[in-house]
């Protein structure tokens, strides 16, 4: 897979989807409120997460395949500050379910695996 860009948009459709069934799950069912407000807390951090890796392993293949000796990183010290960040949050305020938060921050990383093995396949056949 030489372009990660599909990848990277079918696993932002999927979580924007799952973002919208979880707000609607918030609007209609009121005894899971604090758990799908957490849920997509932890949605959003974990898509931000997500597409900033995207963004530093192609600035990191950039500079590699250009032969500039710049210094690089992924990023990882400020995505693990955007999740405790977000983390904290859900602990501070009563309305969101510390687990499902942190759950939800794990879940786009988790989704690339079948989003990139369905378009590995479809691009075979």
């Amino acid at each position: 897979m030489d372009n990660m860009t599909p990848m990277i948009n079918t696993v932002t459709r999927v979580t924007l989807v799952l973002m919208a069934g979880l707000l609607m799950g918030w609007a209609l069912h009121h005894e899971t409120r604090d758990v799908t407000l957490g849920m997509t807390l932890g949605l959003v951090a974990g898509l931000v997460n997500f597409r900033y890796l995207a963004v530093k392993v192609r600035r990191v293949t950039q500079s590699i395949a250009s032969n500039e000796g710049n210094a690089f990183s992924l990023g990882f010290v400020t995505r693990i500050s955007f999740a405790i960040l977000v983390t904290m949050f859900a602990v501070k305020i009563e309305h969101f379910s510390l687990v499902a938060t942190v759950s939800g921050v794990f879940i786009p990383q988790l989704l690339a695996i079948p989003a990139g093995i369905y378009l590995s396949v479809k691009n075979k056949l």
